[in-house]
């Protein structure tokens, strides 16, 4: 069961580390990090949310540790996959990269990880019209 879990939402969660990181290398710790903190706690799991919120919300955490003891990133590697450019790619990782933390939470995991608003809500504990809302400023900071 647990190894079924981590083959689905494996690449998920590497790729939300790496849009936080920037960096391949400590996303993929990150990620690593998370799945054996989720073993370590699968038998306390009580199946109430969805796996993969959960899962989401382990890795945020980790990568809160991770700019607490280190100063932030910002995103210089370029993922596998992306925009049509490699200069905007780049320009794209810098807004979002400088957006404040909230913001940029929610401008992840709706658009990079294609999340649904109530899921976005669930993950970072706000109600789904406040994630609406962060999502708009977002957009209307990153147009500036």
């Amino acid at each position: 069961m647990i190894e079924k879990i981590i083959r689905k939402y494996y690449d998920d969660i590497l790729l939300y580390c790496y849009h936080h990181v920037g960096s391949y290398a400590a996303a993929e710790d990150l990620c690593q990090d998370t799945f054996v903190s989720f073993i370590e706690h699968y038998k306390k799991f009580h199946h109430t949310g969805k796996t993969k919120n959960y899962l989401y919300t382990i890795a945020k955490n980790k990568c809160r540790d991770y700019y607490k003891k280190h100063a932030p990133v910002y995103m210089d590697e370029l993922p596998e996959q992306g925009t049509d450019s490699i200069e905007e790619d780049a320009v794209l990782k810098q807004l979002v990269s400088s957006l404040p933390e909230e913001l940029r939470e929610v401008i992840i995991l709706r658009y990079f990880q294609d999340l649904k608003y109530s899921d976005i809500a669930s993950i970072l504990k706000i109600s789904p019209s406040l994630a609406k809302y962060r999502v708009k400023k977002g957009l209307e900071l990153l147009r500036q």
